[in-house]
Formats: structure tokens, sequence, C-alpha cells
């Protein structure tokens, strides 16, 4: 297909030069390769398309209306060229995200609309739900993932990661006391989040590196993060966080963690791309756009989280609180 399109595309030069000479110097190959390729195209429409001798060179009628077509198709496919070359460098046509609930809803709407703003002529799809789209299968240019990444083909680039925490409104700890055990833990009302794999197992490990597995009896269940954190903070029992959602909620005392000398699992944060050699401009600015904005919001809540450890200093447990990293 490609080379046929050649063909058109020196037969439109040969019948706008008037010469094969000519037609050579503009594709700037020699008259060898441009009387061969018209050779070719001719055997391959069984027509005769130019007429011509020592002193005369003519398009035949047919070659005369397969002119118009070829310069059509010629201009065409230009055109399509340029407007793949063109979304490589400038954002533009259609970009389509995916992202989980809550993690759209408080850090990747916003930055759509921010750079919808920089780039009116892109259109952007945007779809938050907990559901782990493949981005290949649902044909997602972006697919953000919070959590723990299954094995496929697909690109990931980690953006930051994160920690577990344990958390409860203080009316929960007025009532029932402060836990100082994972046993008095398991006691409270837990709020199970049926997004995660395991909701009412977690894994606590101590400051010796001791695993206990701990399965919880949820009194209340949600299927979203934010719905179990909404819970939490109305008094309702404890959960599990991922530690960026609720660092303010921290520091200004709405909430309290619990247990802090007992780390859950980490997770990570990540871009999931199609597994794909080029990535469209949109794409990959985007992708750099939103990884800066994330940024700057993790580093003012680290001011917020270094505050909340000031005044409220982990007990003597030897466990350090597991910082987070940003992966370029």
């Amino acid at each position: 297909m490609s080379e046929n399109l050649n063909r058109l595309a020196y037969f439109v030069a040969i019948a706008e030069e008037g010469t094969i000479t000519a037609a050579a110097a503009r594709l700037r190959v020699s008259k060898a390769v441009v009387s061969k390729q018209l050779q070719l195209l001719e055997d391959d429409l069984g027509a005769t398309l130019v007429l011509r001798n020592s002193r005369h060179f003519n398009l035949t009628e047919t070659g005369e209306g397969f002119y118009e077509a070829a310069r059509a198709a010629v201009a065409q496919a230009r055109d399509a060229f340029h407007l793949v070359r063109k979304g490589r460098d400038e954002p533009s046509g259609e970009l389509r995200v995916t992202a989980p609930l809550e993690f759209g809803v408080g850090y990747v709407a916003p930055a759509v609309a921010a750079f919808s703003l920089l780039y009116p002529a892109l259109k952007i799809d945007l779809t938050l739900s907990d559901t782990r789209f493949d981005p290949v299968e649902a044909r997602f240019d972006i697919a953000f993932r919070v959590g723990w990444l299954e094995d496929s083909s697909n690109t990931a680039r980690k953006l930051t990661g994160f920690s577990q925490v344990v958390v409860a409104a203080p009316p929960i700890v007025e009532t029932f006391g402060m836990p100082q055990t994972l046993d008095e833990l398991a006691r409270l009302p837990f709020i199970e989040n049926r997004a995660l794999k395991a909701p009412s197992r977690l894994t606590f490990k101590d400051k010796n590196g001791r695993i206990r597995d701990m399965t919880f009896q949820p009194s209340v269940t949600g299927d979203t993060t934010q719905a179990v954190l909404s819970v939490v903070k109305a008094g309702g029992g404890i959960a599990n966080m991922p530690d960026f959602m609720v660092v303010d909620a921290l520091s200004n005392g709405e909430l309290v963690e619990l247990l802090p000398g007992f780390a859950l699992p980490s997770g990570k944060i990540s871009a999931v791309f199609p597994p794909t050699p080029y990535r469209s401009a949109a794409t990959r600015k985007f992708t750099e756009f939103f990884f800066e904005r994330f940024r700057e919001r993790q580093r003012q809540s680290t001011g917020a989280k270094m505050d909340y450890d000031k005044r409220h200093p982990i007990r003597e447990t030897g466990l350090r609180r597991q910082s987070w990293t940003v992966a370029g």
C-alpha cells in the first residue's frame, strides 16, 4: 500500500512538472527511479497514463482523469501525516483518561480543567471509576492507578509512593479509648472498603519486623474510599486510609492516627499507558503537567504532615514513619 502511494506521488510530480527529468529534480531522485515507478504504476493499473517519446510527453485521457484522483489522494495523505506530526508536537484531537473515583475527583479532575484551558483545541474524555480498566482494551491514553499494579504488558510510570494509616475521629477515641495493641484495635468498629481486594484483612508489621494478619469484623461497608472516609469522619468507626488522603484531616485534628508504631503495606500512585512506542503530545504533556501539579500539592501536604508529626510524635517504638518518595 505504501509503495502504491509513493507511485501516486511520483505520477503527480510527473504530471505537474511535464517531464521525468523535472519530476526527478523535484523529488530529488534519479530519472531512472521516476521512470521505474511510472512503469510499475502503469503495470498495476493495466493502463497507459503517459505517452512519451524523445520529443513529446503528454498524459493520456486515462492519465488526465487519474491525475485528478491521484492528486487528491496524495494531498489527503499529506494532510494525514501532517495531522499526526502536529499531534506529536502540540496537544490536539482527543485524550482519554481514567482514574479511581476519589483520586480522580481530588487530583485528576482539577488538572484536566486547568490543562483544557491551556489547550482548547484538545478534547479530554475523563472517566472516574474504581473499576480497573485495561488501557488497551478500553482505549485509554492514561490510566491512573492507586495501590498495587498487576502484571501486564502495559507501561507504568510511578508518580509517588504512599503509606496506609489507620485513622478514627476523636469521638471514637473518647468512647473506646486509645488502643495500645492490635487486639484492642480489632475491637473497635471497623469501616470496610469494598474497593480493596481484601477489605477486612490488614497486615501489620511491628518494630521488630514481625508480621501479623488481622481480620476485622466490619460494622459498616462502603464501595468507595471516599464513602468510607466520610463515615470515619462522622465518627462511625476506624479504617485504613492512604496517607495522602488524610494528612490534612490529621493536621487539623479532624482525624487521629491509631497505633502509628505498626506499619501497613505501602502502595504506589502510577500512570499506566498502552505499550506503544510513541505517545501523543497530549498524553506526554498532560502526564508532565499532572505530575508537576501533584508534586506541588505533595510538597504542601508534606509540610502539613511535618506539622502534625511535631504535635503528635510517634511513641518510642523504634519504627520510623515511611517517607514519601517521588519517581520521575
